[in-house]
């Protein structure tokens, strides 16, 4: 069955590939690629609905804010860090399971204002979130939509949070992200400021201080790629993998791990688990989308594998 929609959690399944995505969040939690995971999620999680939790790991919808709210804007205060959009619960709008395989399988979630999110959030809106597997590739799209009877512009930030799991064997320090030469980035770890740091590696390893590292990397180029040693790099001293990350309409990227130390104290992670995922997180960081009313905008990501 391609489309499986039990429990909670939807599943897209294409040969040897598959998707299973929570409606808590629309998050997808899990991605078969070729029968091998490739996306993290902890198994301290609940993607159930009756947890208020947002998922860690999967790739986590983050609208209509990146980070913790500004407290100061009495349109945001009322927000928990990256928004409402990773906990509220999406409904499956449509599906579809082409004849062509190559055309694979698609789902759309949609979310809606709710009694619950109106409690915090004040402005109308319309999210749809398109999975699609195909035999090659995963995409990922979100569209936002200001209604027409909205009396002011949507103002918000989007990021799609995805947490890439590594081989085991592997660990984050391990990773090389390209090409984020010469890009202006905000260092998070180090306290720096936009505009005052200038990536200067051709090539750039995901560790930092006490293994921490949390930069947001701006205007980054469309296509990016993250390789690592394979479980068999051992044997043969040179073999890789590459997770290429081709990006529509988010300009910026977070890269991010918050090493042993910082990650154990995460609660709902499991024990070792910052040393099995890297986050690239495409997204719309810095300055704000702004949607005038009767408006719909979308960015998105596709994943493959070299």
């Amino acid at each position: 069955m391609p489309i499986d929609t039990s429990n909670d959690i939807v599943t897209l399944s294409l040969g040897t590939s598959s998707v299973k995505v929570a409606l808590k969040g629309a998050t997808v939690i899990s991605y078969q690629h070729d029968g091998r995971e490739r996306l993290f999620t902890s198994a301290k999680s609940n993607p159930s609905p009756s947890d208020k939790a947002a998922v860690r790991g999967g790739v986590p919808i983050c609208w209509p804010i990146f980070g913790p709210p500004d407290l100061d804007n009495p349109l945001y205060a009322q927000l928990k860090q990256h928004g409402f959009a990773r906990t509220g619960i999406w409904h499956l709008e449509d599906h579809h399971a082409a004849d062509d395989t190559a055309d694979g399988v698609k789902a759309t979630f949609k979310l809606e204002p709710t009694p619950e999110i109106q409690a915090i959030y004040s402005q109308p809106f319309l999210l749809r979130y398109t999975v699609h597997l195909r035999p090659y590739t995963l995409s990922l799209s979100l569209a936002v939509t200001n209604p027409s009877s909205a009396i002011a512009p949507l103002h918000f930030q989007a990021l799609l949070h995805a947490y890439f799991r590594l081989p085991d064997g592997v660990t984050p320090p391990e990773v090389r992200v390209t090409p984020l030469e010469s890009l202006a980035f905000v260092d998070k770890v180090t306290g720096g400021e936009k505009g005052k740091e200038t990536e200067r590696r051709k090539v750039v390893d995901v560790d930092g201080p006490k293994g921490e590292v949390d930069r947001v990397y701006y205007r980054a180029p469309d296509h990016l790629e993250l390789a690592f040693p394979t479980p068999t790099a051992s044997a043969s001293g040179s073999a890789t993998d590459v997770l290429k990350v081709h990006k529509t309409n988010l300009p910026d990227v977070v890269l991010w791990n918050p090493g042993p130390e910082k990650g154990a104290t995460i609660a709902d992670m499991e024990e070792g688990g910052a040393g099995r995922y890297v986050c690239l997180e495409p997204g719309r960081v810095e300055p704000f989308e702004v949607l005038e009313p009767g408006s719909t905008w979308e960015g998105g990501i596709e994943l493959s594998f070299a």
